[in-house]
């Protein structure tokens, strides 16, 4: 019989402040969860929106058309300028929210808000995100080459100065499997750059061993959520499949958690076939995306039935952040994560 274990939040949530979202879990979640998030509040509230006004702030990249379309606003793609050298990014800023919301969790842990054993995670968008995103396809892999830097050094301030004992770092996948899908290219055709499988899971790869094995890791995988619509329907979960075999087999360092979506029109056993032959180790979480307000419990029971045919164990959560709601949907939305499922032990 298959076990409901546990529940994992994205990341966003439509909250005015991090202690806002730790209540909440406290009210409604605490005992399904390992790890809580901040909330992604103020210029993070749409994921990586705010990482073109970095780009901006570049002197060696300027913009151009065409434009690039994210939640509905029109935001023109940067090349780099003829007579750049290099690519000089400020700091991205994700440290620095960091290690604001941690004291704000460590408060909330000391005052028994939050649980002892709950981590803070911190989530970070891969670098191929926010590049192919927002740089044009001739100026990407030297703006990747920086970018990917300058999140490595964001990387090191947050473990260097939150305990390692209490972090979590979950990496959010996301154009990747747009490009896989083919939905978007990484660089115009005929020229070489990250396109194939092989060179995907290198950067994925890549992005898990910059934590240390005294922080927890994990993986958001995505198809994205501007308007609650993935940017393409997966005929079915092969492509995220692929991807966490991939962490599984060749990530040299254990994985605490995958998070893998599931789009709510999706209660069929073929949906899920794909993950029957996942190998997933004992000591990784798996959990799936598939609780969704707009069809209740009742629907969330019918894709955990799906689910239930192919896999033994698994956690649930929604298939993407919660910030894209209104406030007083999390309530109800938090108590169906705890309804399907049973309490960590």
């Amino acid at each position: 019989m298959t076990e409901i274990v546990g529940a994992h939040l994205v990341g966003s949530a439509p909250v005015a402040n991090p202690n806002q979202l730790f209540r909440l879990v406290h009210d409604h979640l605490s005992d399904h969860l390992r790890r809580v998030p901040d909330g992604e509040i103020g210029e993070r509230d749409a994921w990586i929106r705010w990482q073109h006004a970095k780009l901006a702030q570049c002197p060696q990249v300027v913009a151009q058309t065409p434009d690039s379309s994210y939640l509905g606003r029109e935001l023109q793609q940067f090349v780099i300028s003829d007579d750049a050298q290099s690519v000089d990014l400020v700091d991205l800023g994700y440290a620095d929210a960091a290690l604001v919301s941690w004291e704000l969790f460590k408060r909330a842990r000391e005052e028994g808000t939050l649980a002892p054993h709950q981590r803070f995670m911190v989530g970070l968008p891969s670098p191929l995100s926010v590049t192919t995103m927002y740089v044009a396809p001739a100026s990407r892999p030297v703006v990747l080459k920086a970018w990917t830097v300058a999140m490595e050094k964001e990387v090191s301030r947050i473990i260097d100065n939150i305990p390692n004992g209490s972090l979590a770092i979950q990496w959010e996948v996301v154009v990747e499997f747009g490009i896989l899908e083919g939905i978007w290219s990484y660089l115009d055709s005929g020229e070489s750059g990250i396109a194939t499988r092989s060179e995907i899971a290198q950067h994925v790869l890549h992005l898990g061993g910059l934590i240390p094995n005294s922080v927890e890791l994990g993986y958001h995988f995505c198809y994205g959520d501007a308007g609650h619509q993935h940017f393409t329907e997966p005929s079915d979960a092969s492509h995220l499949a692929w991807a966490a075999g991939t962490v599984f087999e060749s990530l040299d360092r254990p994985v605490e958690w995958i998070h893998l979506p599931v789009p709510r029109t999706r209660d069929d056993i073929e949906y899920f076939q794909p993950l029957a032959d996942l190998n997933v180790p004992d000591t990784t979480e798996l959990y799936l995306g598939l609780v969704h307000e707009t069809d209740g419990e009742e629907g969330t029971r019918r894709r955990i039935d799906a689910a239930s045919q192919v896999l033994t164990r698994f956690g649930v959560a929604t298939e993407c952040g919660l910030g894209r709601r209104p406030l007083e949907s999390l309530g109800p939305l938090l108590d169906q994560h705890a309804a399907v499922s049973s309490p960590l032990t």
